[in-house]
């Protein structure tokens, strides 16, 4: 009689074990990642012309500047558009008077149509005219 009861308990054992091994943990659902913002990148190519972005887009533009001469872009960045940063990059060269780089990266924040506009000026020279204009419109859907 203990040997039989022994036996079930045993049988009994096992069955458990084995039925820990073979349940599956409960899985997480699967996460959606969220869409990465679109960047559109414009540059002097682009002068002129006329884009259509989304809502919550950002805009890289990035013009040739040469500080050394005095002449920097007056860019206006009209309500609607927010600019996230503003930086002029150095050129990669020990050349004196070689242009670099101004980069503005903007957020499309809300619907509309905007002009980004630019003037490559000198800013102590007020009456004169810009050495060089900018214009990009901008459809935000």
């Amino acid at each position: 009689m203990i040997r039989k009861g022994l036996f079930i308990l045993l049988i009994v054992t096992v069955m458990l074990f084995a039925a820990g091994c073979v349940t599956e943990e409960p899985q997480a659902p699967p996460q959606t990642p969220a869409p990465p913002e679109s960047l559109h990148m414009f540059d002097d190519t682009n002068n002129g012309e006329t884009y259509t972005i989304n809502h919550g887009d950002m805009i890289r533009l990035k013009l040739v500047e040469n500080p050394t001469t005095g002449y920097s872009w007056d860019m206006t960045i009209p309500e609607g558009l927010t600019l996230e940063s503003d930086e002029y990059i150095a050129p990669d060269t020990e050349l004196a008077g070689a242009p670099g780089t101004h980069v503005w990266h903007i957020e499309a924040a809300t619907p509309g149509t905007y002009t980004l506009d630019g003037k490559y000026i000198r800013p102590w020279e007020a009456d004169a005219e810009p050495a060089e204009t900018y214009t990009l419109e901008v459809i935000v859907g």
